[in-house]
Parts: C-alpha cells; sequence; structure tokens
C-alpha cells in the first residue's frame, strides 16, 4: 500500500496555530508566493520544505501538512 499527498492543509494550520503566512515565511524563509502556491495546491512540498514548515508551526509531524490518499500499487 502507498500513500500520496492529497490536500495541503496549510490554510488550516494558519488558523489552528494562530501563525500567518507571513510569519511562516519569516520563520523558514519560504517566499509567501511559494507558501501561497503549497497552500492553494497549485504545487506540493518536498519533504526537507515539508520538515521546516512543521517544525517552524510546532507541529506533531509533517504528515499533518496534507491530507493522504492511498495509491494502487
Amino acid at each position: 500500500m502507498r500513500y500520496e499527498p492529497d490536500r495541503c492543509r496549510l490554510k488550516e494550520l494558519y488558523i489552528i496555530t494562530g501563525i500567518s503566512q507571513r510569519q511562516l515565511h519569516i520563520l523558514t524563509g519560504i517566499p509567501e508566493s511559494q507558501l501561497s502556491d503549497y497552500a492553494n495546491n497549485r504545487t506540493k512540498m518536498g519533504y526537507a520544505t515539508a520538515v521546516t514548515i512543521s517544525k517552524a508551526m510546532k507541529l506533531k509531524n509533517n504528515e499533518m501538512l496534507y491530507t493522504w490518499i492511498i495509491v494502487d500499487p
């Protein structure tokens, strides 16, 4: 069984954590335009970016950044 990221949850996580897109940019150095692309599902982030964002937002794990789907092998 294989999983793939489906929908980015950044918009929800901004509300839950109280961290804005601007604050996340300041904490991580990731351009706001790129954060917007992730939040609006225009592009998917790589593993290193997911870890960076997860740590900055103090999430339990980087899996919280996306909803996940099962992909048939």
